[in-house]
């Protein structure tokens, strides 16, 4: 009786993690390396944490690209480079945009910095995440 109780749990949990939906995180556009291997990690944190999975050959994919709304140069001899960008992410007919900004000593540490303001466990985020499912 207790393998027969065991058998059908294991078969219903086998279930429920089959039935769970899957993404695949890809990032597209013209998005400095290390700021792109962020967002992928925020997005992938921000997935999973509703319960969702990620894999590199989901059916299902996630896209994020990435607009400069705003570039410029602080000035002086210790100059620094200010974006404010808008992190779009979409998937199947749902999409949000994360407006953030970065402060770096050149351009890629400025997008690197932009890219981790954005919060997996933000409201933003969660809502999005939520209209997935």
């Amino acid at each position: 009786m207790k393998r027969i109780v065991v058998s059908l749990a294991v078969l219903i949990m086998g279930a429920v993690i089959a039935s769970a939906q899957s993404f695949s995180v890809k990032v597209a556009g013209d998005i400095p390396e290390a700021a792109a291997k962020v967002l992928q990690q925020r997005f992938t944190q921000m997935l999973q944490g509703e319960g969702l999975t990620v894999e590199e050959d989901a059916a299902d994919v996630l896209e994020i690209s990435a607009t400069v709304q705003e570039r410029m140069e602080t000035p002086g001899s210790m100059s620094q480079s200010v974006v404010v960008l808008n992190i779009k992410a979409r998937a199947h007919e749902e999409e949000v945009v994360f407006t953030v900004k970065g402060v770096g000593k050149d351009d890629a540490d400025a997008w690197l910095r932009a890219a981790k303001q954005v919060l997996p466990r933000s409201k933003q985020a969660q809502e999005f995440v939520t209209k997935l499912k």
